[in-house]
């Protein structure tokens, strides 16, 4: 199928169509225009994870693409359709989140169930696989964005695809969280504040490169943990680039730590998600269904 054929299906399907609740009528989104001034207090809206909000099976995660690092909880009807679905941990926001879900392990159709995402975004690449039950649709284009779904303290998240213009800015209020990010290669370098410590409105992959956690040629993975607010940050020169100092700082702040040992890396034309096998559950399908 050609891209602009593919575009118009997806762009006609749940990417578009938002439904609030089971039963009630498609609330269409458009995405206002917002400065980037204007951009972190938006996502430091309801960063706190509230009662599950009922959701339909052709439920997408449209509705909140650019409030990066957000979560939502959503309740999944019981008796569901699987609907359609793009990517493997990591998916697109136009997915299904119930169908991904039971893809992901954490639902059945016929139980459905709550769970929690938080939105990320794009990564570049979504490749689909099989599991328990649910084929899941490669997508190996840029989209709109992404999600993936909040586990236990246990489990490890995919990396989150980093490009030189990324800034943690909208992940504030959420101090002690650990993330992850892959920065691409030949990265172009920005404005970074403080030393070890950095302010986070500081560009992430240059500040990684300052800390000589990866370099500005090979990019790679660099870990964060954030942190309150501190008021004062130095300036250094460190492997090529120079951060800049700063007083009266009124934001959060982050440090780099060690990334989990076999953190999944952003998907990447060369390297997509690898194909997951089937699982050896039994798919969740009505033909499945015990009380049928």
């Amino acid at each position: 199928m050609r891209l602009v054929d593919r575009l118009s299906t997806r762009l006609a399907g749940c990417s578009l169509l938002f439904l609030v609740a089971a039963g009630l009528s498609p609330v269409l989104y458009i995405q206002s225009d917002r400065s980037e001034s204007e951009a972190p207090m938006l996502h430091r809206e309801n960063l706190s994870i509230l009662s599950p909000r009922a959701v339909a099976w052709t439920t997408g995660a449209g509705k909140w693409v650019g409030y990066w690092g957000r979560r939502e909880s959503v309740h999944c009807p019981a008796d569901g359709k699987p609907q359609g679905t793009w990517g493997t941990d990591i998916y697109t926001d136009d997915s299904s989140i119930c169908t991904a879900a039971v893809h992901a392990g954490l639902i059945s159709t016929w139980d459905g169930g709550a769970v929690t995402i938080e939105m990320r975004p794009d990564a570049g690449q979504y490749g689909g696989s099989k599991r328990n039950g649910v084929q899941t649709g490669d997508w190996m284009e840029p989209w709109t964005g992404a999600f993936v779904f909040v586990r236990d303290q246990t489990s490890i998240a995919p990396a989150i695809a980093a490009t030189g213009s990324m800034q943690i800015d909208s992940w504030a209020g959420q101090a002690g969280r650990i993330l992850t990010f892959s920065c691409a290669p030949f990265i172009e370098l920005h404005t970074v504040y403080g030393t070890d410590l950095y302010t986070d409105d500081s560009y992430l992959c240059s500040a990684a490169v300052h800390a000589g956690v990866i370099t500005q040629k090979a990019g790679g993975l660099a870990t964060i943990k954030l942190l309150k607010g501190h008021h004062t940050f130095t300036a250094s020169a460190r492997h090529g680039l120079t951060s800049q100092s700063t007083d009266g700082w009124q934001g959060q702040s982050f440090m780099f730590v060690a990334t989990p040992p076999e953190t999944p890396s952003s998907p990447t034309s060369d390297s997509p998600f690898p194909r997951a096998p089937a699982s050896p559950a039994p798919p969740f399908s009505p033909q499945n269904d015990p009380r049928l």
